[in-house]
């Protein structure tokens, strides 16, 4: 069989778009979102598609990799109609991937695979090593209810030096691009949570296809252990009811600690995905 591959940048033409979300009929929402549907068709998106084509123009497999944050960090996934599986397609996707990332000189790239056993031999006949897992985790939203009296959330409001000495606190210095993006993407909502005038934790959120995804989420390390992160959660699904979203999302490593915390706030595991990394980098 004759096949052809093409390369799209995002933003995908309409028709293009609905290729792709026509091949993934069948796909639950959770294992569609690391091909980045939401991505495909922004105007301000960052990342590009690798295509499969049949003789007919029948499209049959893609490959999707996304600058998430804008730091040329790609991270892609692909999938193939089962039909077509036993034609090394994914390969030919994979070397598409690798030149459309030396093509925008890619700093880094992770691949990512949703609950996929059988991927394993895949990535290592690609020289990708299995570098961490992370569980997807959901909540419902809630009914609005009042904060204890001595607690506000508020949205950032230029609070830039207070909000950087937490992150790299719970984090490290890894977590300042993230954050300056963070503060420029007008699609981010940056939140605070504060106790008499003092930052004891934040969170990030992003509205998609009805979903509200916490990220950036953390609580001061001298103040954990407190409630203050299980309070902010809880507001965060209160938020979602407001906006009249389904689910309220996050995602962490399977080895955080704080998965406990979450757990404890209602949130439910729904998946885990698996990242690669190329033995090269």
């Amino acid at each position: 069989m004759d096949l052809s591959l093409s390369i799209s940048s995002f933003p995908i033409d309409e028709q293009t778009a609905n290729d792709m979300t026509e091949l993934l009929v069948g796909l639950s929402a959770e294992a569609r979102t690391v091909l980045h549907p939401t991505l495909w068709r922004g105007a301000d998106s960052r990342g590009f598609a690798v295509l499969a084509y049949t003789e007919q123009d029948e499209l049959i497999g893609f490959a999707s990799a996304a600058d998430m944050v804008g730091l040329h960090h790609y991270e892609w996934s692909l999938y193939v109609h089962p039909d077509y599986r036993r034609l090394a397609l994914g390969t030919a996707l994979a070397d598409g991937i690798s030149h459309g990332l030396a093509q925008r000189q890619a700093e880094s790239e992770l691949v990512a695979f949703v609950n996929d056993v059988e991927i394993s031999g895949f990535m290592e006949s690609l020289a990708y090593d299995l570098d961490f897992h992370e569980i997807l985790l959901s909540a419902e939203p809630l009914s609005k209810s009042e904060l204890p009296n001595d607690l506000t959330i508020a949205p950032f409001a230029g609070q830039a030096e207070e909000l950087t000495e937490l992150l790299t606190s719970a984090f490290d210095d890894t977590i300042l691009p993230i954050l300056e993006h963070n503060m420029i993407d007008p699609e981010r909502e940056i939140w605070l949570l504060q106790k008499d005038q003092q930052l004891f934790a934040t969170a990030t959120l992003v509205e998609e296809e009805k979903v509200l995804w916490i990220t950036a989420f953390a609580v001061h390390p001298d103040h954990q252990g407190k409630g203050y992160g299980k309070q902010l959660l809880k507001w965060c699904r209160e938020l979602a009811h407001e906006r009249t979203l389904n689910s309220v999302y996050l995602d962490v490593e399977t080895d955080n600690q704080a998965l406990h915390v979450y757990e404890k706030s209602g949130f439910v595991r729904m998946q885990t995905v698996s990242y690669w990394k190329s033995k090269t980098d």
